[in-house]
């Protein structure tokens, strides 16, 4: 603020410096600075007058230096006092060209502007600016030749303060000093529109610059069954442009206590990225009650995001969390209902040129309820896009070899697998200590591995390649009619090589049980498919016309193929093993996984339609517009097996969809069977067609889904409160955690509420069949969610679904918000299931004041409270 007054001055000087250029028309000073002032009125030079010489500037009176401006409707020039003074015209609904500042999107103004140029102090009276997203009103400004400013009957709010009406809130301070970068102000007291409240500091203390800065962070209070708590509080520290840290803390009155360093940094078009860790002690009840409990809990998260290159990057997102960290702090739905978590760290580099690209990554994934853990590192990719080996070059006629493309793929994984045995398992053996192991207890510790899992082999490594090879051709005239048809016949031949390093070998121990056990060493499973199709396109037009639309096109795409894979499974291959159970029979097992079992060599067949037809529209100029709609896609599908001894056949089936309706779109599904089932409910190979009983298929499984989306045009919204700051460009984090709060369940920010479109209305119902042996299951659920503005400023949000076949409503939640110009007040109602709670809020919409001016109850999850209730 400071600096801006100052130029204010600066531009005062240097237009009393050219008061002797000739008055009337608008006139430039032939100083260095290109200093402009002009008047619409008049520009008036009075001298040798009894109060000494003067100049006036009158009507819509300009004064320009560079990208600083100051307008008025007179600006007054006392030479001899060395003074100048900017006014505005007294007019009966107020006051017309009040004084007005303007350097780029900064505007200051004022009722009266004065300044000497001798003392070099200024006053200034009513003044007005804009700071960030809030105003700040003095009743007078005094500005000192050191360039400190006084200021009398300081007010800020975010509300606009337009038309001498009281904002709807505001801080108000009697005296406040702006010097330097700070601000410091005497006692300041919250009022709501002019009306005090007991709510007031002694004093302020505050940085008068704009961005991130160091600084304390809102504390929340609330209750839940700990205790009453204070979360959220901490401090803030801007450490560079580059990086910051911010740590939060919580205290309980039961004895729980919280600890959240989060650490983040950033460098444009570089990296980004943060650390976070969080540590609770919790504790549950009093001591000396049975449900008494003490645990800690921990969660570490670390996302990374750097471009080491052109075309090499480096990504990680880690995230190490409990299901019981979830549970007990956060307040997010979807977290306390999360059933895994996962994590990985990639790193990729691409040669576009070569069209090749390598990955390496590790990944990790747990599943809470459970705690099994899937942890696979290293884990390498590497691709090479389809080429043509044999091309000659840039030859005019392609030769038909020299169509053949081939590509790679591989894949190179060590697979750690954890899954514990349940806790009943554990304790029959007496081993109750393996309940506490870890999976990363298990990752280091063998025989902690096997206690806990029953396992052998902790790892398991596994490379893979595939070499596609495929070739095309095209004929435009089919020989055996003699006429133009275009058909498209591809080839292709798919290897692929799977290594192993260990194989498997079962056998029957003395008590009759299945041993399996791990035998080392090299082994390499080989595959490998062949396939041939043949495809064309059928297009056939219909000249009709129905209103706008003109014109049907039919395009039909049948499809052909032919594919064969050998059994590996047979001895020829030695993939397979046998042993002979206690019954004496000799059962076949694989050593390795992901042997083929069965020959292949099929037909399959493929239907695809697609209905399309012109929408004509002429606009007001007489120009023909036609615009393409697609009305319904049709696509039938099956194959034939002819190395199955039985069920060659497989079943057909068809989809449809179509989103012509507006609104409105449809998908379907249906599965048919050909074959007929037994008394028992398995399928037998008899077919079920049958035209004189009039059945073709049997339906195995039908699937229906409609959308229906509606939805008003939008329309600007009343009273719209100013939005809220925009990162700085040199800033690389957005938002400012000054300005984040800790995420509620019941938080306005998960439901957004745009006044902008008046109402919506998203309907989705789903339907679903199947049909296995003599088992029918079926299931139909219609979900709901709305959005509509009962007036300009109150709205409605809510969602629910209702499951027709179990008759039971879906989680249902309402939201209700009226807005309250600056302010905004919510209602959220949960009425049943798992989280069922309430809560009403009372905020400022925007600005820093918006965690310190909010109103919550209650301000905890009441879940446990209906619990007891209903």
């Amino acid at each position: 603020m400071r600096c801006r007054w100052g130029w204010l001055w600066l531009t005062t000087v240097l237009t009393i410096t050219a008061q002797a250029q000739p008055t009337g028309m608008p006139t430039t000073t032939p100083h260095a600075e290109g200093v402009h002032f002009s008047a619409r009125d008049s520009l008036v030079l009075l001298l040798n007058t009894p109060q000494g010489d003067q100049g006036h500037l009158i009507g819509n009176a300009r004064v320009q230096y560079r990208d600083i401006e100051l307008t008025a409707y007179r600006i007054d020039l006392f030479f001899d006092q060395e003074e100048l003074r900017a006014t505005g015209l007294p007019v009966d609904t107020g006051v017309v060209g009040q004084p007005q500042f303007r350097q780029g999107s900064d505007t200051f103004t004022g009722l009266e502007l004065r300044y000497n140029l001798r003392t070099q102090r200024g006053r200034v009276v009513n003044a007005q600016t804009r700071i960030e997203d809030g105003y700040l009103q003095a009743q007078v400004v005094k500005v000192t030749e050191d360039s400190v400013l006084y200021v009398q009957g300081g007010t800020y709010s975010t509300c606009p303060c337009t038309g001498g009406r009281a904002p709807s809130y505001s801080l108000r301070t009697s005296k406040m000093k702006v010097e330097g970068r700070w601000i410091y102000t005497g006692p300041i007291q919250l009022y709501l529109f002019n009306i005090p409240t007991p709510f007031w500091l002694p004093f302020g203390f505050l940085p008068a610059i704009e961005g991130r800065r160091s600084g304390p962070l809102p504390v929340q209070y609330g209750e839940d069954e700990r205790g009453f708590y204070l979360r959220g509080w901490g401090w803030y520290w801007a450490i560079s442009d580059y990086m910051d840290l911010q740590i939060r803390g919580g205290i309980w009155t039961k004895g729980s206590w919280q600890i959240s360093p989060l650490f983040r940094y950033a460098k444009r078009y570089a990296f980004n990225g943060q650390l976070m860790l969080d540590y609770l002690h919790n504790r549950r009840g009093e001591k000396g009650d049975p449900d008494f409990t003490v645990t800690n809990t921990l969660s570490f998260r670390w996302t990374h995001n750097q471009t080491l290159g052109p075309s090499t990057t480096f990504s990680a997102n880690v995230n190490l969390t409990s299901s019981s960290y979830l549970r007990a702090i956060s307040e997010r739905y979807n977290d306390r209902v999360r059933q895994t978590i996962s994590s990985s760290i990639r790193y990729s580099k691409n040669w576009p040129q070569a069209g090749r690209s390598l990955n390496l990554s590790l990944s990790h994934q747990e599943v809470l309820t459970t705690g099994a853990v899937q942890l696979s590192f290293p884990q390498l990719s590497f691709s090479q896009r389809a080429f043509k080996p044999f091309r000659r070059g840039t030859s005019s006629r392609e030769r038909w070899y020299e169509r053949i493309t081939v590509s790679y793929s591989g894949t190179l994984s060590n697979l750690f697998n954890f899954t514990p045995l349940p806790d009943e398992t554990l304790l029959a053996r007496g081993d109750t200590s393996a309940l506490d192991i870890s999976w990363y207890d298990a990752l280091f510790s063998p025989s902690a591995y096997r206690r806990a899992t029953g396992q052998e082999i902790p790892f398991q490594f596994r490379a893979t390649h595939r070499i596609p090879v495929s070739a095309s051709f095209s004929m435009r005239r089919l020989p055996v009619l003699n006429r133009p048809f275009p058909v498209t016949f591809s080839t292709s031949l798919n290897y692929q090589e799977d290594w192993f390093i260990r194989t498997e070998r079962r056998s029957i121990d003395s008590t009759g049980r299945v041993v399996t056990r791990s035998v080392p060493g090299f082994f390499a499973l080989r595959q490998f498919t062949t396939s041939l199709s043949a495809s064309t396109t059928i297009y056939g037009l219909f000249p009709v016309r129905l209103g706008p639309f003109e014109g049907l096109r039919h395009t039909v795409r049948p499809s052909l193929s032919v594919a064969y894979r050998p059994d590996f499974s047979s001895d020829f291959w030695g993939y397979m093993r046998t042993y002979q159970d206690t019954s004496g029979r000799q059962i076949r097992y694989p050593i390795v996984p992901g042997v083929p079992v069965g020959r292949t060599q099929s037909l399959s067949f493929s239907l695809g339609n697609v209905f399309e037809t012109k929408r004509v529209r002429t606009d007001t100029a007489g120009n023909v517009q036609r615009q393409t709609l697609q009305l319904l896609t049709v696509d039938l599908s099956t194959s034939y097996n002819f190395a199955a001894d039985s069920l060659r056949l497989s079943p057909i089936t068809l989809s449809a969809r179509t989103s012509a309706l507006g609104p409105l779109s449809l998908t379907s599904s249906l599965v048919l069977s050909p074959y007929a089932l037994a008394a028992d409910g398995r399928p037998i190979n008899r077919y079920v067609f049958d035209l004189r009983k009039g059945r073709l298929a049997r339906i195995t499984s039908f699937r229906l889904s409609a959308s229906l989306r509606l939805r008003s045009r939008t329309r600007p919204p009343a009273g719209e409160a100013a939005p809220p700051p925009r990162a700085r460009f040199g800033d690389p984090f957005n938002p400012d955690p000054l300005t984040s709060p800790i995420p509620s369940l019941l938080d306005p920010a998960l439901h957004y509420a745009d006044f902008s479109i008046p109402w919506s209305l998203n309907l989705n119902f789903s339907y679903s069949m199947s049909r296995l042996a003599q088992r029918l299951t079926r299931s139909a659920i219609l979900n709901l969610s709305f959005d509509f503005n009962l007036t300009p400023r109150w709205k409605i949000q809510g969602r629910s679904g209702y499951d027709f076949v179990r008759k039971e409503l879906a989680t249902t939640s309402l939201f209700i918000v009226r807005d309250l110009g600056c302010w905004q007040m919510s209602l959220s109602w949960i009425p049943f299931g798992r989280y069922q709670s309430y809560g009403f809020e009372l905020y400022v919409k925007s600005g820093r004041l918006r965690d310190l001016l909010r109103l919550r109850q209650p301000r905890s999850d009441i879940r446990g409270r209906f619990r007891q209730l209903l």
